[in-house]
């Protein structure tokens, strides 16, 4: 599952996670599927986890390479009761976690005018504080296998842009949170973010069907098109495997080089 130029496949062999077991927190839908699929195609055990979206999690353990070995875990990461339960779902299923893929999150864009207390509250739970808290809970378990962490961010997270606070605020804390987190867990455990561009998935679908408002992000973007999730999975994948064992505290954009032109 390789990509060449984004489009198809070549025979290049993807590093293997034959062995080890991985977290995908929103791992049921859009980038999170996406990463749970090429986790598991490269032979990973993953868990995946879900808020609301029980049967897209249920089908898609069952259609996994090796659906026996997953596993599916459901909890609301805004809250903290949620936050403990999925770490402890987590350590009753493994005390050697190899990865753990903070990927929940969900989007806000209102103006500042119309910005609320609970909206930004809910935002930053989900968004920031479950990832420093799942990683805090798991940190025993990530050192015993020497492991990876990669936190799912924002092209949003290093390029302001009008409305949408409490998202930007959380994906940019997060690049900072990154790196911090890599020294404190070093040598034993790497660290490192990857900041999406315009990514084609459900969440974003009014989007990408605009014709006029797709156009701009594909005339904005030097590679001159919308990312597909599985570039974001690719990254992923890249990140938790050997080849990357001396890469930490790096925050990879993915966004067709739209950063490079605002």
């Amino acid at each position: 599952m390789t990509l060449k130029n984004g489009r198809g496949t070549t025979g290049r062999v993807m590093p293997s996670l034959t062995g080890r077991i991985v977290l995908v927190t929103g791992g049921a839908r859009g980038i999170g599927r996406s990463v749970t699929e090429t986790l598991s195609a490269a032979g990973a055990e993953v868990i995946i986890h879900f808020n609301t979206s029980r049967k897209e999690a249920m089908r898609l353990q069952s259609s996994l390479k090796s659906a026996r070995k997953n596993h599916v875990v459901e909890a609301n990461l805004s809250e903290t009761g949620g936050i403990e339960k999925l770490a402890e779902e987590v350590a009753g299923i493994t005390d050697s976690l190899d990865g753990l893929v903070n990927n929940a999150g969900i989007y806000a864009g209102p103006a500042l005018e119309d910005t609320r207390f609970g909206e930004w509250d809910s935002v930053l739970n989900t968004n920031l504080r479950s990832q420093i808290f799942l990683i805090k809970m798991l940190a025993a378990n990530l050192r015993k296998a020497s492991g990876s962490v990669v936190n799912i961010s924002s092209i949003m997270g290093v390029s302001a842009s009008p409305g949408a606070y409490a998202y930007q605020a959380s994906k940019s804390a997060l690049v900072h949170l990154t790196r911090g987190l890599a020294l404190e867990l070093a040598p034993h455990v790497r660290v490192n973010c990857v900041a999406p561009g315009f990514i084609r998935t459900d969440i974003n679908r009014e989007g990408w069907k605009d014709v006029s408002f797709s156009r701009t992000v594909i005339e904005s973007t030097p590679l001159r098109r919308w990312g597909e999730t599985v570039d974001i999975a690719g990254t992923v994948r890249f990140l938790l495997s050997g080849d990357a064992s001396f890469i930490t505290g790096q925050t990879i954009l993915v966004d067709g080089g739209k950063s490079l032109v605002g």
